[in-house]
C-alpha cells in the first residue's frame, strides 16, 4: 500500500531511537531466546520480557526508580529471583545485553529519513529514553552515526521522555524553538503526547499493521495524500499517523 506523503515545515528535527529509527523489538525477541538458551530456559519468553521492560522502563520514566535499578528489576522479575541484589541481578542482565546486542538492525527506512532532513538543512537529533554510550553504539551498528545527526541519552541529560526537560534541552541544544521542531517516534506518550505538552510539534509512527491503526491513519490522511504540520489543522497539533518514514518529507 501506498502512504500519503507528509511534508514537514520544521527547522529541526528529533527522532527517537528504539523501534523509530532501531528496530528493538527485534533485536530484544532474538535477544531473549538467545540469553534463555545460555540460562537452560526455555526459549519464546520475549512477550513477558516485553512486558515486564514496559513496567520497569515505565517506573524510571516516572522517576521511582533509576536506570540502572530498572534493569535489575525487570532481571529479578524475570528470572523469579528476587533475593537477588541490583549488583547480581545486573551481572546477570548483562548476559541479556550482549545478546541484545549482536541483534541490533536498523529499519530500512531510518538512513533514508535521515539523509533527507540533513539535504534539506532541518537540524536533526535524537532523543531517546537510554544511555549515551548504549544508544550511540547503536547509532553505529545501524550505520545512522551521521555528521550533523546529535544524539540526546535522556539518562544523562537527568530527564526522561515525557519530562518536559528532556525535550526543551534538545531544542536548546540545537538552537532550535520547540515550536519550530519536529518529535518523531513510536511511543504515543512519550514522542507525540509529552513532545506537544512541551510546545513540540509531533508525529506518531505506527508500524503496526493493526486494524485499529490503519483506520487511526485513514482518518487523519488528507484527500490530496500530502499534509503541511503549519496551520491549526497540522497533524502535530491532530494526532498525525506515519506507518513508514518513508512518508516524511521536510519543505
Amino acid at each position: 500500500m501506498d502512504y500519503p506523503v507528509v511534508t514537514a515545515s520544521c527547522r529541526a528535527v528529533l527522532f527517537d531511537l528504539d523501534d523509530t529509527l532501531m528496530d528493538h523489538q527485534s533485536a530484544l525477541r532474538d535477544g531473549v531466546d538467545e540469553w534463555c538458551t545460555q540460562l537452560g530456559l526455555p526459549t519464546g519468553q520475549h512477550a513477558r520480557f516485553l512486558q515486564l521492560e514496559k513496567k520497569w522502563f515505565a517506573a524510571y520514566e516516572r522517576g521511582e526508580v533509576s536506570h540502572a535499578q530498572q534493569r535489575a528489576g525487570r532481571c529479578r522479575e524475570f528470572l523469579g529471583r528476587p533475593e537477588l541484589s541490583d549488583t547480581a541481578a545486573l551481572e546477570a542482565y548483562a548476559g541479556y545485553l550482549a545478546a541484545y546486542r549482536r541483534n541490533w538492525r536498523p529499519f530500512a527506512d531510518a538512513l533514508p529519513v535521515l539523509h533527507r532532513a540533513l539535504a534539506a538543512g532541518v537540524q536533526v537529533g535524537v532523543l531517546t529514553n537510554g544511555t549515551q554510550q548504549m544508544q550511540q553504539a547503536k547509532l553505529q551498528a545501524g550505520g545512522l552515526e551521521l555528521e550533523g545527526v546529535e544524539l540526546f541519552a535522556t539518562v544523562e541529560m537527568g530527564a526522561p521522555k515525557p519530562q518536559p526537560q528532556a525535550y526543551l534541552h534538545a531544542c536548546e541544544r540545537l538552537g532550535v524553538a520547540p515550536a519550530q521542531t519536529l518529535m518523531v517516534g513510536d511511543s504515543l506518550a512519550n514522542d507525540v503526547e509529552g513532545a506537544r505538552a512541551a510546545g513540540l510539534q509531533a508525529l506518531h509512527l505506527c508500524r503496526a499493521r493493526s486494524p485499529e491503526a490503519t483506520a487511526r491513519l485513514e482518518a487523519t490522511a488528507q484527500p490530496e495524500g500530502i499534509r503541511s504540520l503549519e496551520g491549526a489543522q497540522s497533524p502535530a497539533r491532530g494526532g498525525g499517523v506515519l506507518r513508514s518514514l518513508d512518508q516524511l518529507r521536510f519543505a
